[in-house]
């Protein structure tokens, strides 16, 4: 509990404060505050206080931490040398500072930043521990984002040196794989009559080169067979797996990519570490992309000696385009990937402007995006372009922006995939939400789970307000920014077990399973009023309208969705900005 009285703040004797403005200014800091109170004996301290701000963060309300340990926040995530730093600062008195991954009350996993500072009274005793923490997720992420782009510009220079020597080429794959992945091990198997043979290695793998497994019955078989990447989270958990071989590496989880190169599958890269599910998807993106460099590079120096152009061959091999834009606009660089898509000489691009390049509807669908690149941003985004030869692509695109000695953006590197076909992908990627494929596939489960148990299951349908006008007022960027707002506010507001998903458009689906109909309104009208409260992106306040039924037994899945949604747009129709409830059997 905080003190009576007029606080004097260390060595600053003459300045004191009364206790009421020191509450009301950590209550209103956006940093979550914890005060921890020291007990005697070899116990943990206890919390004695925390902020609005922690509540927030962790989704646990103040009643329910108070007197406990912080150990509650920990998970499989956590780093126990960090918890150990911890525990050793909190013994010795002294100061910390570090991250590493807690959980929420939800379950979700978050990158804490901790700054923890002891109290002393005038006696020199620290009685109290005050922590400062910050979710750092997001901007890790970023920095994650933009290290990925630069690795894949640092990877295509670095392999180009391996020069036409075989394995040294190899050497050079597996390093890079090391590197981009932060796995333990890296490898390149070729196939060799009925074997896979470790032909490079790196990192934890050392020691393994010339290791022989066959082909049938082991993992790296499987995916040089069927020219599919492979993920596994546990190799003494997955059947696949050649358990025997595994363990003697040290083989738990890791990722699996064919290298394949005009057609030809050259090996299998595969990077593995000794703790499971090490590995997240984006990881797996990654090495997809760089896969086809790495691949091109195997075949370019077992396959083709004499050429001297080796680095055009690497970056032309690519199934993605990757080019260097310059601040005018004009490509500078692409790719051989650009005369697939444009049916135009990769030469008579460069030079040209973008929009004579994409045409006029598609690069005004992207200009924004462009804008903020040439301005310092880094981009990434998902969106449909309609191209001018007809037809649309749907694709995901980063921008990374080139700058000079001078610190001035002289430019932009654009490495743009295409995911028409994989857009079947379970999550959605603007919103890091289940996609709406995945969401029916969730619903039909819990569907099937309330009747076996009968149990009660609220469906809710989301809508976002006005969402055209945000569009056509502050830009699609800016709207894409609502989107990932909204979303990441759902995926923190509902338990566990609930589903959250992006169902369209601007359209949110929750489905609550164990929820009656009452429970689930109170949910609706509390995200209503949240996010009514809320600002994303810098704009006018955004409001949602949500259809709100419960799931009958033995009804179909379209039925309780119909229903929802004729009760979202009766919450249109009345104002918006509400919630419209729709009982089973309701005209």
């Amino acid at each position: 509990m905080v003190q009576s009285g007029p606080i004097v703040s260390g060595p600053e004797k003459g300045m004191s404060l009364e206790p009421r403005l020191l509450v009301s200014a950590l209550e209103h800091s956006p940093s979550a505050v914890t005060i921890f109170e020291r007990r005697p004996g070899p116990g943990a301290p206890a919390i004695v206080y925390v902020n609005r701000a922690f509540e927030v963060m962790t989704g646990y309300a103040r009643d329910e931490v108070l007197g406990r340990e912080l150990g509650f926040l920990r998970g499989e995530l956590t780093d126990p040398d960090a918890v150990a730093s911890i525990g050793a600062a909190i013994a010795d008195g002294r100061s910390y500072e570090g991250e590493t991954w807690f959980y929420r009350k939800s379950g979700e996993a978050y990158l804490m930043r901790l700054a923890m500072t002891p109290d002393f009274d005038d006696s020199g005793v620290s009685s109290h521990f005050i922590a400062v923490q910050r979710d750092v997720t997001e901007r890790r992420k970023r920095q994650r984002r933009r290290q990925d782009l630069e690795l894949i510009v640092h990877l295509q220079r670095e392999i180009v040196t391996g020069g036409l020597d075989l394995q040294r080429v190899r050497q050079k794959v597996v390093d890079a794989a090391l590197q981009i992945s932060g796995a333990d091990a890296a490898v390149v198997e070729e196939a060799e009559d009925d074997e896979m043979v470790y032909r490079a290695v790196a990192g934890r793998a050392q020691g393994s080169l010339g290791l022989r497994l066959p082909v049938e019955g082991s993992l790296t078989g499987l995916c040089f067979r069927s020219r599919e990447l492979i993920k596994t989270d546990d190799t003494e958990a997955d059947p696949r797996v050649h358990r025997e071989a595994a363990r003697k590496v040290g083989f738990v989880s890791g990722i699996l990519v064919p290298l394949i190169h005009d057609q030809r599958c050259y090996g299998v890269l595969k990077v593995y570490s000794s703790r499971p599910s090490a590995f997240s998807s984006d990881e797996v993106q990654l090495l997809e992309i760089a896969s086809g460099i790495l691949a091109a590079a195997l075949f370019n120096a077992a396959s083709f000696e004499a050429e001297v152009n080796r680095r055009s061959l690497l970056v032309d091999s690519i199934p993605i385009l990757v080019s260097f834009i310059d601040k005018e606009r004009r490509y500078r660089e692409v790719n051989a990937a650009y005369e697939d898509w444009f049916c135009v000489k990769a030469s008579d691009i460069r030079g040209q402007f973008m929009w004579e390049v994409l045409g006029d509807q598609a690069y005004e669908r992207i200009r924004s995006y462009v804008d903020a690149a040439l301005e310092g941003e880094e981009v990434s985004y998902e969106a449909e372009i309609p191209y001018k030869e007809g037809g649309k692509r749907v694709v995901l695109a980063q921008y990374q922006p080139s700058r000079g000695h001078d610190g001035e953006v002289t430019g932009m590197y654009a490495v743009v995939r295409d995911l028409t076909q994989v857009k079947q992908a379970e999550l959605d990627f603007l919103t890091g939400l289940w996609n709406r494929r995945k969401c029916e596939e969730k619903a039909t489960e819990l569907l099937r789970q309330a009747d076996r148990y009968d149990q009660p299951l609220a469906l809710m349908l989301l809508d976002v307000d006005n969402f055209k006008s945000i569009n056509d007022r502050f830009g699609h960027a800016h709207g894409d920014e609502v989107l990932k707002g909204v979303g990441h506010h759902l995926g923190n507001t509902v338990r566990g077990v609930d589903v959250v998903g992006r169902w369209g458009g601007e359209e949110f689906i929750i489905l609550a399973p164990e929820t009656g109909l009452d429970e689930a309104k109170l949910l609706a009208e509390r995200i209503c009023a949240e996010l009514r409260r809320q600002s994303f992106a810098g704009s006018q306040a955004v409001t949602v309208s949500i259809g709100v039924t419960r799931v009958s037994k033995g009804e179909r899945l379209e039925q309780a969705l119909e229903r929802a949604d004729e009760a979202l747009y009766r919450a249109k129709r009345e104002g918006r900005d509400r919630v419209a409830v729709s009982e089973p059997g309701d005209p």
